[in-house]
């Protein structure tokens, strides 16, 4: 029987700001080949090391506005006055080049994905602590003033974690990155993921057991 194809689906990380989801982004395609980056554009400006086209794309208002327009995003958010959307081609061309598109968005982005690709893997990171968050945006050189917005949003998004398939406690990196590829592994087992494989299976046992085959 001839080794299957995988199939794959679409990743959503999801978590408060501050919550660690692009850490954890990196470090999955850091240490297993199986995920890709589906790349979001933005209309924010690039913080210090990010680079257009593979941290982000880096858009104009305008240009985010025409992307918008003619339904060329998966979703779309104002984020903290800065607009950030997922192109759906991005997410397509990871998954035709066999990989798992990961996405980190918003609680109300990971909706929009499931309506478009109903068999997404929704993951909420949940940090350990609020004062671990206020910490980790503080050191982000976040304002203070921004901190607390920042922390009014993630109350809210906070109550939607249980609209999520998983819930990750991102106290260490090392610890979440290993339950998230545990969660890939998993739903890569999943039947509706592997029907072909039984299929191919059931066709070459009826090529085995067929009369002709039998008096040979």
């Amino acid at each position: 029987m001839k080794k299957k194809t995988q199939r794959y689906f679409p990743l959503v990380v999801s978590a408060p700001s501050g919550g660690g989801k692009s850490t954890v982004r990196a470090e999955l395609l850091r240490r297993d080949p199986r995920f890709g980056f589906s790349i979001t554009c933005t209309t924010r400006a690039p913080r210090p090391g990010e680079k257009h086209g593979r941290d982000y794309y880096f858009v104009t208002p305008r240009e985010f506005e025409n992307l918008r327009r003619d339904g060329k995003l998966l979703e779309w958010a104002n984020v903290h006055g800065n607009l950030y959307g997922t192109p759906v081609k991005s997410v397509r061309d990871v998954l035709d080049a066999g990989r798992i598109p990961v996405m980190t968005i918003d609680v109300k982005g990971a909706r929009s994905v499931r309506r478009l690709f109903p068999e997404a893997v929704t993951v909420f990171l949940l940090p350990p602590s609020l004062d671990t968050l206020r910490r980790r945006l503080a050191g982000r050189g976040e304002a203070p003033e921004s901190i607390s917005v920042r922390m009014r949003t993630a109350a809210a998004e906070l109550r939607e974690a249980d609209s999520f398939g998983y819930i990750v406690y991102n106290d260490t990196l090392e610890k979440a990155v290993e339950d998230v590829i545990g969660i890939a592994d998993a739903e890569c087992r999943r039947a509706r993921l592997n029907l072909d494989a039984v299929k191919r299976f059931e066709k070459d046992l009826k090529r085995l057991n067929s009369p002709r085959r039998r008096k040979k």
